[in-house]
């Protein structure tokens, strides 16, 4: 505004100044007093009251009063009336001009043109008409010497006002007009140079020139001869168009007054000059703007052109254009582009068009067009892929529509656009490809909004609610979920979603058939940027695998820590066991050796045998301690398990209820097996007391014994009985069935578990034994039971039926004369052991050498190996064991025979197939008897 205002202000002043300067510029062209043939002022009063409005008219009426002061001849009235004449004459015709051309005074539309034409025409001749009336009559009533004609003088006067309007305003309007607006400048001088500058005045130098000869020459004035002087207008008019036709038409006009005043030429000719500038104006602004409009319009068709190309550039649009009459095809540059081809390599197209196309799309998209030519469709549109330079196909969308028909109505031809839509075919491809993995998902996923309905479900959610199709997208969640799950996920899923991106949390959800899930489910909030709304994506997924198989991890654990409880309770045990029968063996055979040197009736001899028959229990003990540890008895055989239990269900019966009935359903035949005789009873004793104690005291039942052949798989085995490591093979299978009360979970996974019992007495080690037991031979046992239904124990032990039985070593009883000859090394690291079984050898004849481990025992043997006739060696000793002390013993001299001394034997059943055997085993602990038996099966020696 403040720009607009200083402008304002600028014209006002200018006015001012050129007012004043065209004022006395006028009298040197007057013809008569007061009437010139050139008055500028009544020009610039239109121009502006045009540019600034009527509120600028009293300076127009103070500019005409000051300068009718000048002249000191004229009447006081004159002074007051032709300024105002000139002010409400010239301020009116603005002010229409501004109500209904908008303040534009020049020629264009037919609109503006005839009111440019009016203006300049009308507006002086009124002005023209009433100041010469006035002047006339004061004139008649002899207050002023005017004698001329009346219509001469309206004559002049209209020709001097119209001659400076044409001059002037034409300049005001082309080049303040803009300027005053803030518009673009009718001369942009910034673009002009020197060769432009040069050209523009040669131009005017050659206008002003041709008019100054027509006018000062007499031959050419005389013939009026001023069509000349519109070869350079007309040439300055197409060159410049209105700017400098308004230029020229002032240049001719000036240099055409001036002329004519310095030719002194008649009144006359002045009227005749002045009409030729009419025709000058007329034809110099009609033709100026009618090439400016020319060039504008040339101007905003190239623009828009530009426009065109640039949007059509950015929108990466393919233009093409079918004749269908010629078969012609015209492209752009941006179809050849897409392509990767120049323009110039793809014609003709029509004809080269079939091998860009991909086979399997040529009929699709010839189809479409035969549609769309044939009415059947508005458009034609169609996908297709196009074969790019480089060898690469693109995908194309191309649509167009018939721009023209024949008269007749027949498409004459196609235009249309085409744009590349690989990349957006890659998306889809990648959305559908998403689409198909969370179809596939045995995850469940819902979208919903914020309200619950539901917008989407996938596969196997549909399949979990019981839909077979989309039917459920536009329910609500609470309609497919749990009541529960639904409300946590509405209340408290989404509000966290919403404010974090995400939530994770689980929920059991209900399916079709009304079995429970546990899920866990992730929440994900989206945004629809269109109308800023939210919708949430659920994804859930079935826990219930995942917390079945933790149920049976910790199961598992469970049965692995028993395991390893038993296990450390068994080493315990047999660690025990194996210092017991050390002391047992110490004490058996000071008891052995005090009998012998005592003479028959003696009193002591009695107290001697309750000794030993007192460690003689005690090693049975040992020896239940060594079953449960899972530790082999030294001595085994091979096994009839049918003849086992016909033996063990006759020693039961006494022990057994007469209302329980024992019943034998054993396989004939039946493999061996290789087994302590003793412990197999003990296991059959066992599982059939433990059934008949479950049927109960007074209570009828039955007990089955069954006995069988398998052969068993690996699978077999682990699904038969569950955590042992039984290898796949033959197994005999002895099986104890009750009709008891039976077990329930917690009780039956803890019956092999030591000092536990369900009985009001007792030591709880009966069952476990029985495990450690059936462990030491290599077998695998499982029970079977639930609570009112009875319980059944599984058995099962390595068959002998595809395996060559094991030499068992056998020996007849030896009379108490016996005697032995030679020396025999004992080697064991427990001294009072080492002593007594050398004293008991002594007693046979034998000469001792003893040794406290492996390595004495080893440099003592390669001192007196040529003298020994045995060794009797311990297997468990520090710094070198009885098997390296063996090896070292057979490499000095194997023709000594090694008898080893344990209390258990699963170390000698895995030794390897080059391994060295021993000549005999002795079991721990062992009397006199069983040391002379053992040792005369190895060194059979007179006595």
């Amino acid at each position: 505004m403040k720009s607009c205002g200083y402008k304002s202000w600028c014209v006002a002043a200018a006015y001012v100044v050129l007012h004043v300067v065209a004022h006395l510029s006028a009298q040197w062209f007057e013809v008569s007093p007061g009437i010139s043939l050139w008055y500028v002022p009544g020009g610039l009063a239109l121009a502006l009251v045009t540019l600034l409005g009527p509120r600028y008219m009293p300076l127009v009426f103070a500019a005409n009063f000051v300068t009718a002061w000048l002249p000191t001849t004229v009447a006081w009235w004159m002074v007051w009336f032709f300024p105002l004449l000139i002010t409400l004459g010239y301020g009116a015709a603005g002010v229409l001009v501004r109500r209904h051309l908008g303040g534009k005074l020049l020629p264009g539309t037919p609109r503006e043109t005839l009111g440019f034409v009016l203006v300049a025409g009308l507006a002086p001749l009124v002005v023209a008409v009433i100041g010469t009336a006035v002047y006339y009559v004061k004139s008649s009533l002899g207050q002023a010497p005017f004698g001329a004609d009346f219509w001469p003088s309206v004559m002049s006067w209209w020709i001097g006002d119209t001659s400076g309007i044409l001059t002037v305003v034409p300049v005001i309007m082309v080049f303040v007009a803009p300027w005053l607006a803030g518009e673009k400048p009718a001369v942009d001088l910034r673009r002009m140079n020197a060769r432009t500058i040069t050209a523009a005045v040669a131009r005017a130098l050659v206008l002003m020139g041709t008019i100054a000869i027509v006018v000062g020459l007499p031959v050419l004035r005389d013939h009026d001869a001023f069509y000349i002087c519109f070869l350079p207008l007309i040439w300055i008019c197409v060159h410049h168009g209105l700017p400098g036709a308004t230029l020229a038409t002032l240049l001719i006009m000036m240099v055409g007054l001036v002329s004519m005043r310095m030719a002194e030429t008649t009144v006359g000719f002045a009227h005749v000059f002045l009409l030729f500038e009419l025709a000058v104006s007329s034809v110099g602004l009609g033709l100026g703007t009618m090439v400016t409009r020319r060039n504008e319009a040339e101007r905003k068709l190239a623009a828009a052109g530009a426009k065109m190309d640039r949007v059509i550039s950015g929108a990466q649009l393919g233009l093409w254009d079918l004749n269908l009459v010629t078969g012609a095809v015209e492209i752009n540059e941006r179809y050849a582009d897409m392509i990767g081809y120049e323009a110039a390599e793809l014609f003709p197209f029509r004809e080269r068009w079939p091998e860009f196309i991909h086979a399997e799309d040529r009929l699709r998209v010839e189809n479409a067009m035969m549609t769309h030519l044939e009415g059947r469709s508005e458009l034609f549109e169609v996908e297709f892929r196009l074969r790019k330079k480089d060898g690469h196909w693109c995908w194309l969308h191309s649509r167009g529509s018939i721009v023209k028909r024949s008269a007749s109505g027949m498409p004459l031809q196609v235009s249309g656009t085409q744009v590349d839509i690989t990349a957006r075919r890659r998306v889809q491809a990648e959305v559908g490809r998403l689409l198909r993995i969370i179809e596939a998902t045995p995850d469940l996923i819902v979208t919903a909004d914020a309200q619950g309905r539901v917008i989407y479900m996938n596969e196997a959610l549909l399949k979990v609610c019981g839909q077979c199709d989309r039917e459920g997208a536009g329910k609500n969640l609470r309609d497919l979920l749990a009541g529960e799950a639904a409300t946590r996920l509405l209340g408290e899923a989404f509000p966290a979603a919403l404010a974090a991106g995400s939530w994770h949390g689980e929920a059991t959800i209900v399916d079709a058939a009304g079995r429970s899930i546990p899920t866990s489910q992730v929440v994900l909030a989206h945004r629809d940027e269109e109308d800023d709304s939210f919708s949430f994506s659920v994804v859930m997924r079935d826990l219930s695998d995942q917390r079945r198989a933790e149920t049976e991890r910790r199961q598992r654990d469970r049965e692995l820590l028993q395991l390893q409880k038993a296990e450390s309770l068994g080493v315990m045990a047999g660690g025990i066991a194996h210092d017991f029968n050390n002391l047992l063996t110490s004490v058996m055979g000071h008891a052995n050796l005090a009998t012998v040197e005592l003479p028959p009736g003696a009193p002591a001899l009695m107290h001697l045998a309750k000794i030993e028959q007192a460690a003689t229990c005690a090693a049975a003990l040992c020896q239940q301690m060594l079953a449960y540890a899972g530790r082999n008895p030294v001595s085994f055989s091979e096994i009839d398990l049918n003849q086992l239990v016909d033996e063990a269900s006759g020693l039961l019966g006494p022990n057994i209820g007469g209302k329980v009935d024992v019943r034998l359903d054993l396989a004939k035949p039946l493999s061996p097996i290789l087994a302590a005789g003793t412990q197999m009873q003990q296991v059959v004793m066992n599982l059939v007391l433990n059934a008949a104690e479950a049927i109960g005291t007074g209570n009828e039942g039955r007990v089955t014994v069954r006995t069988g052949d398998f052969e068993l798989s690996e699978a077999e085995l682990g699904r038969q009985f569950p955590g042992h490591m039984a290898a796949a093979g033959a197994y005999v299978v002895l099986e104890v069935e009750d009709t008891g009360c039976g077990m329930s979970v917690e009780t039956r996974a803890r019956i092999f578990e030591p000092f536990f019992t369900t009985k009001f007495t007792g030591q709880g080690l009966g069952l476990a034994a029985v495990a450690g037991v059936v462990k030491s031979h290599r077998g695998a046992i499982a029970v079977r039971s639930s609570p009112g239904a009875g319980t059944i124990f599984r058995v099962a032990f390595p068959s002998l039926a595809k395996k060559s039985a094991p030499v068992i070593i056998r020996y007849e009883a030896l009379p108490d004369t016996w005697k032995g000859t030679g020396t025999i090394l004992v080697v064991d690291d427990d001294h009072i052991i080492s002593e007594v079984t050398a004293h008991i050898l002594r007693s046979f004849g034998f000469a001792t050498l003893t040794a406290g481990d492996g390595r004495e025992a080893v440099e003592v043997f390669g001192q007196h190996s040529a003298h020994l006739a045995g060794v009797l060696l311990d297997l468990t000793m520090p710094v070198m064991d009885g098997f390296a002390a063996h090896a070292e013993m057979h490499r000095i001299n194997p023709s000594v025979p090694v008898i080893l001394m344990s209390g258990f034997s699963e170390k000698l059943e895995h030794l390897p197939p080059e391994a060295i055997h021993p000549a005999g085993v002795l079991a721990k602990p062992f009397n006199r008897k069983q040391l002379r038996e053992r040792i005369a099966s190895v060194i059979p020696q007179g006595g």
